[in-house]
């Protein structure tokens, strides 16, 4: 079972832990991998130093963000160059390393294919140290969690049971559900394969899939966060979106704490970020921060231009104003909503949308996918799996036409003009 590092990793989400959660970012401008194993080690180090989180000689899971395998340049998965000086560090310790993580349930969850998706990502080649090991077990058991507040058992896959510690690397992007795609979400790789679509179908609202998150985290209380901010992905992320650049490494013992400087970081209230929002009304954060201790190099005052947001955020900032007029038609937000469509000329048939959608709103007629917008939960799985760019993001009539009524009472403004759009 993983070890139970006691009350300084649980403290780590509460502000019951003496004095603030530290988060250190160090400037780290490309993937050269001497000068991101420098940047890592200086970031650990002003965050308390290995010593504070990690036991020497243990066994350690290294979860990345392995969304599905893409070359690194697509900046969909943490970069190899990450993962491995974060292996590097664990390796000087004397730790066995497991790297592991599921994709997304629209990927076959076999060893031949897990197998694939390293080594498209470019992790095949982490394993050249007989200290550590890809995992390619695909087998999972249940983890119960009584005090989970909407979610009291999970399937996790087999690695973290065998495991004394876990520590994530995130690749920092926008996310159609979330907006934010960091720390904490990027724990939900652990639920294996096709069991994904399952918790988003018991949680298809952001509120509820960001409390499930929330219990996620509490229950697996990962020892070490590092997050890959070196180059981000904006817009549709969390893979239809556009790298960028931006230079850092983030590093901090608390997912949520890391999760509300990225959001400093790129340019996002994180009061839109559903599960930073659930995090605060739980007491699990402050929301003006004064929780957090923000350590190494300055963040910028502020990314200009803005990160670009994802089409599906309108956000607490994003120009809303909670007036009568926008109470009734939130209580449309199905109509409101955006909702996925397919581009027949770009899909090819491959049917990864079809294998994730919780519902199973998605068939495929003719070698091209079809949506259901009767049984379509607006959870965006399909959108998130598909790399062909076929799964676009549109409202309907009614929508777009409640869209252009808060166009001209000044509720909204554009998606192509509002900040960060």
């Amino acid at each position: 079972m993983v070890l139970q590092t006691g009350d300084g990793i649980r403290a780590a989400f509460s502000k019951k832990r003496d004095g603030p959660v530290p988060v250190a970012i160090v400037k780290c401008q490309d993937y050269e991998p001497d000068q991101v194993y420098d940047a890592l080690r200086r970031a650990v180090s002003l965050a308390g130093g290995p010593d504070s989180y990690v036991a020497f000689g243990s066994h350690v899971l290294v979860k990345p963000n392995l969304l599905q395998g893409l070359p690194p340049e697509r900046a969909v998965c943490t970069h190899p160059a990450v993962v491995a000086a974060v292996i590097r560090l664990l390796r000087e310790r004397g730790c066995e390393v497991t790297l592991a993580d599921s994709p997304g349930g629209g990927i076959r969850y076999t060893p031949a294919s897990l197998a694939r998706q390293y080594e498209r990502a470019g992790y095949g080649s982490l394993a050249g140290d007989p200290g550590c090991t890809l995992n390619l077990d695909t087998g999972s058991d249940t983890a119960k969690y009584p005090e989970g507040k909407v979610c009291r058992e999970f399937p996790l896959i087999r690695p973290y049971f065998s495991s004394d510690h876990v520590v994530v690397v995130s690749k920092a992007k926008t996310h159609v559900l979330t907006l934010l795609s960091g720390a904490t979400k990027n724990l939900f790789g652990l639920v294996p394969g096709l069991e994904k679509p399952l918790l988003h179908s018991r949680f298809p609202s952001g509120e509820r899939f960001g409390e499930m998150l929330i219990d996620l985290n509490l229950l697996v209380r990962p020892s070490l966060q590092v997050a890959d901010a070196i180059v981000i992905m904006e817009g549709d992320g969390p893979t239809s979106g556009t790298p960028r650049h931006l230079g850092f490494l983030l590093v901090s013992p608390s997912p949520l704490a890391l999760d509300m400087v990225l959001c400093r970081l790129m340019s996002l209230d994180p009061m839109d970020v559903a599960y930073l929002r659930c995090a605060m009304e739980r007491g699990l954060l402050s929301p003006d921060g004064s929780d957090i201790e923000i350590i190494g190099d300055p963040l910028p005052p502020c990314t200009a231009p803005p990160v670009k947001k994802p089409r599906t955020c309108s956000g607490v900032g994003g120009g809303m104003q909670v007036t009568p007029l926008f109470r009734a038609v939130h209580a449309f937000g199905k109509v409101y909503a955006m909702r996925p469509s397919v581009d027949p000329d770009r899909c090819t048939g491959c049917g990864k949308c079809t294998a994730i959608c919780p519902v199973h709103a998605i068939t495929l007629t003719g070698g091209r996918a079809r949506i259901s917008p009767r049984h379509c939960i607006r959870c965006y799985c399909c959108h998130e799996m598909c790399t062909d760019g076929a799964l676009l993001l549109g409202r309907g009539v009614a929508g777009s036409l409640i869209h252009r009524l808060f166009l001209a009472c000044g509720f909204a403004r554009d998606e192509d003009e509002r900040p960060g759009a």
